[in-house]
């Protein structure tokens, strides 16, 4: 029996020594990816071959647009780079140039234009210079600089000084005013009397003329 054992053993040897040599067949292979071409990046703007073709001379402003960039002080559009100068105030260099496809807000204010006309624009890109937010129609909102009465949707404006470059605001129609009578010397150089919290005129100084 022992030697049958031994040669028992032996095969079993024999057969598990030829199974380890026997070379895998199943092993993952290395696999190599289609040699696809990736589509070129193209800027945008750029046409092929026109002025947006990005300058290879050199020069770092070569192929860029005239204009200012944005966030400079403008008077005009054609100021900007951008094509977009816009803000409030209509006096030169009031504007600011800013980028043509920034994110704006959906909804829809008026807005009174350098032009005096009303136009429509974005609660946060209004597009445009404009004197003040609201109906030139309806006249400038509470708060709003002033030279007179007439410019106020409330119809009163008032605060000390009679120049252009001292203007009044504009106030509330309805408000709390004291019910003391205090003179006032008003800007036609005439003395008014009124309360002493609630002018409702522009005047030259408090007191008498």
């Amino acid at each position: 029996m022992s030697n049958l054992r031994v040669v028992v053993l032996a095969v079993i040897a024999a057969a598990a020594a030829a199974l380890v040599a026997c070379p895998a067949t199943n092993t993952p292979q290395p696999f190599a990816p289609p040699q696809t071409e990736a589509p070129a990046y193209t800027p945008p703007g750029y046409d092929g071959g026109s002025a947006a073709t990005p300058d290879q001379s050199g020069d770092p402003g070569a192929g860029q647009s005239a204009g200012k960039p944005d966030g400079s002080a403008c008077t005009l559009d054609d100021d900007c780079a951008s094509g977009v100068c816009e803000g409030p105030g209509c006096d030169e260099g009031d504007g600011r140039c800013a980028p043509k496809d920034r994110a704006c807000t959906k909804d829809l204010r008026q807005y009174c234009g350098c032009d005096g006309k009303t136009f429509g624009g974005s609660g946060s890109c209004p597009g445009a210079r404009y004197e003040f937010v609201g109906s030139c129609e309806e006249g400038k909102p509470d708060g709003a600089a002033c030279l007179g009465n007439d410019e106020c949707a409330s119809g009163s404006c008032e605060g000390q000084g009679c120049g252009e470059d001292t203007p009044g605001t504009c106030m509330p129609k309805a408000r709390r005013c004291t019910r003391d009578l205090r003179p006032y010397c008003g800007c036609d150089g005439k003395t008014f009397r009124t309360s002493g919290t609630c002018p409702g005129a522009r005047y030259a100084k408090k007191g008498e003329c």
